[in-house]
């Protein structure tokens, strides 16, 4: 590896955690909003599979301490069921959804700073 490879590396680490700390840090003020309306904060909706009127659906949500991920499926014939459900805490939820997809991240933050306003 050059230098400059392991500055811009390094550079990219530091952006990654300041995003991280600041997405917390809007975590930390939804789930404050949350306690106190008692009302529960999606922060993304996301179709998996759609087949026919049937869809499996993944759901993030903000509650008091934790961000609980729900993905169920309904429409059609089927009843509506729950078919695995993730429950992380803040910090923890930061760090899953930035490793799993960076739009989905970027949809968590707007979706955060549209609600807080």
């Amino acid at each position: 590896m050059t230098s400059k490879q392991i500055t811009v590396d390094e550079k990219q680490v530091t952006l990654d955690t300041w995003l991280r700390d600041r997405f917390v840090d809007k975590l930390k003020e939804a789930s404050l909003m949350v306690n106190n309306t008692g009302k529960p904060l999606v922060l993304y909706r996301n179709i998996l599979e759609e087949s026919g009127t049937a869809v499996q659906e993944e759901v993030g949500v903000v509650n008091e301490k934790y961000v609980v991920i729900d993905v169920f499926t309904y429409g059609g014939f089927l009843p509506a069921s729950f078919q695995q459900q993730y429950v992380f805490t803040l910090y923890d939820f930061s760090i899953w959804i930035m490793r799993r997809s960076g739009e989905l991240f970027f949809r968590c933050i707007n979706n955060l700073e549209d609600t807080l306003l």
